[in-house]
């Protein structure tokens, strides 16, 4: 779809940028570098909302005279049915998440880095690098990464006389009202599976298809399925004892209330890896590379670490974070926890289908 987009638009695409450059028809050729410094004066960044803190964006604009406009989205398929309807040279650099980089692929909507020219590519914990979904990184660079954890109420969980070591332990009748599960399909399922003695990194139909009487046994013990600020807020306030949450919000309800602790920690961690890519047809390449390079640097990341609160992939970067997020190991996972954790896959529409219909289910019998 894309190619053939390409070769129809092209000649009428460049006539109509030649004069109306002005109009929002992607980068004026004439203009390209206006200041003569070598580098393009402008390079476009397809990202997901409040992920990406403007000081760096302004310290690289000081360094190299390249200014990074910025265009947000709020999911993955926005991202992609944005590219597969863009036109060529909008856009110079995407964010997906790892478990998108195959339809990407599919659709020819990306292409592959310059040989080693992310040179700070090397900060990166080995575990982030060479995975599946992208085996030697010729299309993906490992930008943030988050887990989803169980956090428990260290006083909360006594006064019930209850200990959460696995998925299984939360459906203790002392727990009634106790729990929350964060309202996301992917992680209801994952905690399902756990629950059921299934691998979570197992998601077949069967195996969905299983895990659903666990979730209707959880209901009697959940207090709700809650959104992200939600559920953060609840625990943060010492108002359950439990919540299956992302990484990031466990670290600041942890930072906000000293009772809470890592819990269930012998289930798995799903792990999902966001990642810069070069979009096909990048007019800007040469900048673009040198942008994902200058945010590795390790004072550059620990920034995006201290205001996201995401798990640092970055191994350079750590000591410059401050000591209550470089000792934490949901923010920097310690040897344990990357045991446990899996990347996520992908999925086929018929297991978020039948993923979709149990969750309803679900919570229809709340």
């Amino acid at each position: 779809m894309y190619k053939m987009k390409k070769k129809m638009l092209a000649l009428a695409m460049s006539l109509i940028c030649f004069a109306v450059s002005a109009a929002g028809c992607g980068v004026s050729e004439k203009n390209e570098d206006a200041d003569g410094n070598g580098y393009a004066d402008e390079i476009y960044l397809y990202n997901w909302s409040e992920y990406m803190v403007p000081e760096i964006l302004e310290d690289f604009e000081k360094e190299y005279g390249i200014k990074v406009v910025e265009t947000i989205y709020e999911s993955n398929d926005e991202m992609l049915a944005k590219l597969l309807n863009s036109s060529e040279g909008e856009y110079d650099i995407a964010v997906p998440t790892n478990y998108f980089v195959k339809a990407l692929l599919e659709n020819d909507l990306i292409e592959e880095f310059d040989k080693d020219a992310i040179t700070n590519l090397n900060n990166i914990n080995d575990a982030y690098l060479d995975v599946d979904y992208d085996k030697g990184n010729k299309y993906t660079v490992p930008y943030m990464a988050m887990v989803t954890v169980g956090v428990g109420n260290k006083k909360r969980l006594e006064k019930a006389g209850v200990q959460i070591n696995k998925a299984t332990d939360l459906l203790q009748p002392q727990l009634k009202d106790e729990v929350i599960v964060i309202d996301d399909n992917e992680e209801i399922m994952n905690i399902a599976l756990m629950g059921s003695g299934i691998n979570p990194e197992d998601k077949s139909v069967e195996n969905l298809k299983k895990s659903r009487e666990y979730l209707l046994d959880l209901n009697k013990n959940l207090k709700s399925y809650a959104q992200t600020a939600d559920g953060r807020t609840m625990l943060a306030r010492g108002e359950v004892a439990f919540s299956y949450m992302y990484s990031g919000d466990a670290i600041q309800a942890m930072k906000e209330n000293e009772d809470l602790e890592i819990v269930m920690n012998e289930e798995k961690l799903p792990l999902s890896i966001d990642t810069f890519v070069l979009v096909k047809g990048t007019r800007h390449k040469k900048e673009a590379q040198l942008f994902i390079d200058f945010v590795l640097r390790p004072e550059n990341y620990a920034k995006l670490v201290e205001e996201y609160y995401y798990a640092c992939i970055n191994e350079a970067a750590v000591e410059k974070l401050p000591k209550e997020l470089a000792d934490n190991p949901v923010c920097v996972l310690d040897d344990e926890m990357l045991k446990r954790a899996y990347i996520v896959g992908d999925k086929t529409e018929e297991m978020l289908a039948v993923t979709s219909d149990i969750v309803t289910e679900v919570k229809s019998a709340k």
